[in-house]
């Protein structure tokens, strides 16, 4: 090799990687286009994309040989990694991947397909007879949705944000119920935030019902795939040893569940539980592992699962221009977006912003400004409702009085999204701006009112990664104030410890992949033209066109009400 290994790679990680496959998989023939092949690999990995395309060439990556693929192909070829069922890389025709993910993939798949068989009805009567609601104000797309309950133990249900998801998975869970009303129903979603809006969903739809469906319906817990499968520092308490007795599980938002927590999930369920799969495959993937909903999604998979997929299309929430400039992105693409956006004007409910890079932009201040100001007061006025003795405890569920109920509604109301952590308004920007450049070594620093997020799943006190809470309280009263869902099912007030959160974040901004499977009513998108290049602010690409949609398509679709997009000025580069 007669480059250091440090100059060619964009990370140690690769750097490393190349030097473990030579040692276990020595090549036939050495070719330095090899490197190109890992970062690549690596790369697409970073984000969530399993299967490379050798067709196409690579725009996030600066390559160290130009003949893209031919010269390439060649040397992987020669070097003998794709030969064997040992074989670090797979090549598919003109895809390729890692072995070891694929494997996990072609593992899952089949998993998958041996539990697709038919239900055996039983011949037993039901004792308690629960009469359907009428089907008429579903389309026919749900309406098959609805109708294989009956019959298959797999249902894929995929569709965009408003064509009428969460309504279809009720209709399903009382089709269920109207066959067995003993069933085991269970809910999952990856996130805290999303496993908690289901269930306010599902509790919403079911005002108007009476009993005893909806007492069955309000029931059903709803809690992130972690806490199901009762995740630990060891992996998984819940597995084909101690198995989850349900008969009935929804998974939603699975453009978000990564390769080994669905298998985990798939080892833990008995083989008779019907499994319904929800989710919209425009979304981001997962990053590091690649998302399996995607995967069955494609063509290929979609054959030997046809009659169990059914794929919304009607759109039942009209979001005006937000609407409007999601359905260009998702039918002609990155750049009809970004025309669109530049041509219309401001309405009532999407506009642009165009700011220069060497500052945070006005409207984020301003707008920052008087979120913070608010939360403080907000979270001033719940320290009244909360007893003295509370704050002597490590962890303690308080009074849901009206103010805290206040508050937590205005927290949710504001997304303030970045492509990157990192980088010109990154999200380290935002939060250096409002808490110092010394933030991450200060976190006793930050005030009374200061939304944070934790960072990793801790169900012994109820939270997910993803979950935000707020700081309340000063000096020795100095707490956390979070809502979780109690093993009952209730949603509760928590006061905590600090000293019990093991990792957090300041929350006033955040990642686009952070924000997947929340909504607010107001989203301002901070997108600069250096999201499209490293880092390190060399002028190669940064995402993929494909990445790139599904980053915008992701951000923008969390608004309810209200979408600013902010990019800079040309003047910048």
């Amino acid at each position: 090799m007669r480059e250091p290994l440090k100059k060619i790679f964009s990370t140690d990680l690769n750097k490393s990687l190349l030097a473990t496959l030579s040692r276990y998989y020595p090549p036939i023939e050495f070719n330095e286009a090899l490197i190109d092949i890992v970062n690549i690999l690596m790369d697409g990995l970073s984000r969530g994309d399993i299967y490379i395309d050798m067709k196409k060439i690579p725009k996030n990556l600066e390559l160290k040989y130009k003949d893209w693929p031919n010269y390439h192909m060649k040397a992987l070829l020669e070097s003998g990694w794709t030969k064997g069922d040992n074989s670090p890389i797979v090549l598919n025709g003109d895809l390729i991947s890692w072995r070891r993910t694929h494997n996990e993939i072609v593992e899952t798949i089949q998993k998958i397909l041996l539990r697709n068989q038919p239900i055996n009805h039983s011949s037993k009567q039901l004792t308690v007879r629960i009469n359907s609601r009428s089907l008429e104000h579903l389309n026919v797309q749900q309406i098959e949705a609805v109708n294989l309950v009956k019959s298959q133990k797999i249902i894929l249900l995929s569709g965009g944000p408003g064509t009428g998801k969460t309504s279809t998975i009720l209709q399903m869970l009382l089709q269920a119920l109207t066959r067995n009303p003993t069933l085991n129903i269970a809910m999952a979603a990856p996130t805290g935030k999303a496993a908690k809006k289901l269930k306010d969903t599902i509790q919403a739809g079911i005002v108007d019902f009476e009993d005893p469906i909806k007492d069955k319906l309000s029931n059903i817990p709803s809690k992130t795939l972690h806490k199901w499968l009762e995740a630990g520092a060891n992996g998984f308490r819940r597995n084909s040893q101690r198995l989850l007795k349900l008969d009935l599980i929804v998974i939603d938002e699975m453009s978000m569940v990564d390769l080994s927590t669905i298998n985990g999930l798939l080892d833990a369920l008995t083989k008779s539980c019907q499994i319904i799969l929800v989710g919209d495959p425009d979304q981001l993937l997962p990053i590091g592992s690649g998302g399996i909903w995607q995967i069955l999604q494609e063509k290929e998979t979609k054959t030997n699962l046809q009659s169990n997929s059914v794929k919304l299309t009607k759109s039942y929430r009209n979001k005006g221009d937000i609407a409007l400039l999601r359905n260009t992105l998702k039918d002609e693409g990155v750049d009809a977006f970004w025309h669109m956006l530049s041509m219309k004007k401001d309405s009532s409910n999407t506009s642009q912003y165009i700011s220069s890079l060497k500052s945070i932009p006005d409207p984020v201040v301003r707008t920052l400004f008087n979120y913070r100001k608010k939360l403080k007061k907000l979270t001033e006025n719940c320290i009244n409702h909360i007893p003295n003795e509370a704050w002597q405890s490590s962890m303690i569920e308080v009074e849901q009085s009206v103010d805290i109920l206040k508050l937590f509604k205005f927290i949710d109301n504001l997304l303030i999204l970045c492509p990157q952590r990192y980088g010109p308004w990154g999200v380290k920007k935002i939060h250096e701006f409002l808490l110092g450049n010394r933030f991450e070594e200060e976190v006793h620093k930050w005030g009374e009112g200061t939304p944070i997020m934790a960072k990793s799943n801790q169900p012994e006190i109820g939270l997910a990664n993803g979950d935000v809470g707020i700081i309340i309280g000063n000096g020795e009263k100095r707490r956390f104030l979070f809502n979780v869902f109690a093993e009952e099912q209730r949603l509760v007030t928590r006061l905590i410890n600090p000293s019990r959160l093991n990792i957090f974040d300041a929350a006033y901004a955040m990642t686009i992949h952070k924000a997947q499977g929340s909504e607010a009513d107001q989203v301002l998108l901070l997108w600069p033209s250096t999201s499209k290049v490293s880092e390190k602010n060399t002028l190669k690409n940064f995402f993929s066109d494909d990445y790139e949609k599904r980053m915008l398509y992701t951000a923008i679709t969390r608004a309810k009400k209200q979408l600013l997009v902010i990019t800079n000025k040309e003047e910048d580069f």
